[in-house]
């Protein structure tokens, strides 16, 4: 005989057989748990040709489920009213073709009298001829000893109920339904490789990505519906399975066999949806994220775009005025600018949330290039407000520097008009002259102008190379005129103090503005006077200095931080620990150092006890007093910096960790010339402190700055 087909057997195919009732299997078991296979005493066995028989069998067997088939089967062979060779002919077809494990065959012997004969005769012979073990029961009574009346049939003097014809109807029904699921699952998974084809690639426009979503979501909803209908089907079908049991008034085993056949189907039908549940939130939400990655990065280009053109005009912004009027004009253009970047900036800011949303949300594709288009924006948006702002401030100063230079023209000019107007024959007229000289030179203090230096460093943005030369010329005026008011009225006091006679005095003539026909600065500017200019200009190079320390310290803890943020702390975050190199991996002491403590230190210590002195003198303080926690930290780091130079030469300066880190940061030097900056803050410390003890060579803190200054040659060896 022709071996078992691999392929599921259809009821289809045995529907004709299965009427005849040549082999039932009626959902009775043993006590052992094996499904009981009857061939019933119909007489007509022997004409079932051997190509039925197989694909009979086949059928058969496969009603029970794969854990029942894989336990075995018990056969019971009804011969009552049949002859001796209708046995042999049933043994021998279950020896040549059964697919499964047969552990017994209870045969019922025929009852004739000649067939009596011939079976004792063969009982022997028949027991050891097959593999499986045979049982002749001589009565039907001997069957119910080795199996419980319960499991049989009617026709066996058993109880089980069995309704062959409903059985058969029950089994199309079934089979029926899970053809249909067959047919709706197919669909789906070639639904699924198509999507699975299809987002290779993903699309490279936002409109590509909602054509694709819209045309495969449209037929997600048509297979969805297909999968609940059949469904709702198979609850249906599984209703009147279950109806019929209640019909009887008691579990019909054969239909139970069905029921739990239906709701096996189900159960898959419910596990297949989840997964192409799954598939399908998978797919579309790659693509809806692909669709929100472009249109990002399309506003990104665009933003982009109006930024840097932004910048662009803002940098082509120069003209700091001539004139009050000409700035005040300047200024409302600048308003009007700041209007139109608004809209701007609000599209800056709306994209830079929609960045924050992409990258919270849950990742299906590749969100890398993300978080650099936001560092850009917010770069470009901080570079434009800084720019805006610097820009007003210009022009603030600038307008008050016009200012300043429009009074200071009216002042020297409404000066040298007095200087020319009244002689100083008479008594009365000096007098005259003095008061209303020393009322005029009163009125300088609204120039708020102590000397021309400081007038510089009031307006260093503003002061143009076509705006320096009038803020000089003013400058010399101021002097010039301030030079011949002192001069005028030291005259005019020592005329009215010596009551002698009055000789004619040619008058002065009137002194033109114009800077050529100015008296220039008198030479005899006394000792005194220069000994109070150095104090001033020692007092304003102190100043300097100190200010300029407490700015670049503020620097330097800043760096600190962002070397330790953006490298060290990374080395624990899940998704970078791929990129670190194995010789890396647990040796952050050793490429760091104590650089966390220098670093808390400054920030908590230090950089806090500079901003809160008040005074050189407790600059100084601060300095020794922290002197034994500075040499200890500035040691330790010293002495390992060879060996972070070591680690960062076995792993590279340029692997992949290093890189990453590095472009976040936005650093354009490697790791090893950030590890340099507290070597290079020592130097700095030094200079400082070199250039105050400089400046205070004959001041009571001399002695303060030098102990300072000691600490950090210290340091620095």
């Amino acid at each position: 005989m022709s071996s078992m087909h691999e392929q599921k057997p259809s009821i289809n195919n045995v529907l004709d057989l299965l009427a005849q009732q040549f082999i039932i299997i009626s959902g009775g078991k043993t006590k052992e748990g094996y499904s009981i296979i009857s061939f019933p005493d119909s007489g007509n066995f022997v004409d079932l040709p051997d190509e039925g028989y197989e694909k009979l069998i086949s059928y058969i067997t496969s009603v029970p489920s794969l854990q029942e088939a894989d336990l075995g089967f018990v056969i019971v062979i009804d011969r009552r009213n049949d002859k001796w060779s209708s046995v042999r002919c049933v043994l021998l077809r279950l020896a040549e073709f059964f697919p499964g494990l047969i552990h017994i065959v209870y045969v019922i012997r025929p009852n004739g009298f000649l067939q009596k004969a011939i079976s004792e005769v063969s009982n022997k012979f028949f027991k050891e001829e097959f593999k499986f073990k045979v049982v002749i029961c001589n009565v039907i009574e001997e069957l119910h000893d080795y199996v419980d009346n319960t499991e049989l049939t009617i026709e066996l003097s058993g109880t089980l109920p069995y309704f062959h014809q409903h059985w058969i109807q029950q089994r199309m029904a079934l089979e029926n339904f899970s053809s249909e699921t067959n047919e709706v699952s197919s669909m789906l998974n070639e639904f699924t490789e198509r999507l699975a084809n299809d987002t290779v690639d993903l699309p490279d426009t936002k409109e590509q990505s909602a054509d694709l979503l819209c045309c495969h979501a449209v037929e997600y909803g048509r297979l969805k519906k297909c999968f609940a209908e059949a469904v709702k089907k198979g609850e249906i079908l599984l209703i009147d399975f279950k109806q019929d049991t209640d019909t009887y008034h008691g579990t019909i085993p054969s239909t139970v066999t069905n029921v739990a056949a239906l709701e096996r189907l189900l159960v898959q039908m419910e596990e297949t949806e989840k997964v192409f549940d799954d598939f399908w939130e998978q797919f579309s939400g790659r693509l809806k994220q692909c669709y929100s990655l472009r249109a990002f990065e399309e506003n990104f280009n665009i933003v982009q775009s109006s930024l840097n053109e932004n910048l662009k005009i803002l940098s082509e912004m120069t003209d700091v005025g001539d004139s009050v009027e000409r700035v005040e004009v300047l200024l409302e253009e600048l308003t009007t600018f700041q209007t139109s970047s608004h809209e701007k900036i609000k599209l800056s800011e709306d994209l830079l949330n929609c960045g924050k949303q992409l990258l919270a949300s849950k990742r299906f594709i590749v969100l890398e290039s993300v978080q650099p288009k936001c560092d850009e924006v917010q770069r470009l948006l901080q570079t434009l407000n800084d720019r805006l702002e610097k820009r007003l401030q210009t022009l603030n100063k600038s307008c008050e520097l016009q200012a300043r230079i429009q009074k200071a023209s009216e002042w020297c000019a409404k000066g040298v008009m007095i200087l020319g107007s009244e002689p100083a024959e008479k008594c009365v007229s000096a007098e005259q002259s003095l008061a209303e000289l020393e009322e005029f030179m009163s009125s300088a203090h609204h120039l708020k102008v102590e000397s021309p230096r400081e007038f510089y460093s009031l307006f260093e943005d503003t002061i143009t190379p076509e705006t320096k030369p009038i803020v000089t010329q003013v400058l010399q005026r101021l002097d010039d005129v301030t030079t011949m008011c002192d001069k005028r009225l030291a005259s005019l006091k020592r005329y009215i103090n010596k009551p002698r006679p009055i000789l004619s005095v040619n008058p002065e003539p009137a002194i033109p503005i114009n800077l050529a026909n100015m008296t220039k600065i008198s030479n005899g500017i006394d000792e005194c006077d220069r000994a109070v200019q150095n104090e001033e200009n020692n007092d304003t190079k102190t100043k300097h200095v100190l200010t300029e320390l407490l700015y670049t310290e503020r620097q330097y803890t800043a760096e600190l931080g962002s070397i330790l943020r953006g490298y060290k702390d990374q080395m624990e975050f899940p998704d970078m620990k791929n990129l670190i190199p194995a010789s890396l991996n647990g040796k952050s002491e050793v490429l760091f150092g104590n650089l966390e403590s220098i670093h808390s230190f400054h920030n908590q210590f230090f950089l806090p006890a500079l901003e809160s002195s008040s005074s050189i003198e407790s600059v100084a303080v601060c300095f020794t007093d922290n002197r034994e926690k500075l040499l200890q930290l500035y040691t330790y780091y010293c002495v390992n910096l060879t060996r972070s130079e070591e680690l960062r030469e076995t792993v590279g300066e340029d692997n992949p960790f290093f890189k990453a880190c590095q472009e976040k940061l936005g650093h354009r030097l490697p790791l090893g010339a950030y590890l340099l900056l507290p070597m290079q803050r020592i130097t700095k410390y030094q200079l400082l402190l070199k250039e105050l003890l400089h400046n205070e060579k004959k001041s009571k803190l001399y002695y303060q700055v030098t102990k300072s200054f000691g600490l950090y040659v210290t340091c620095s060896q």
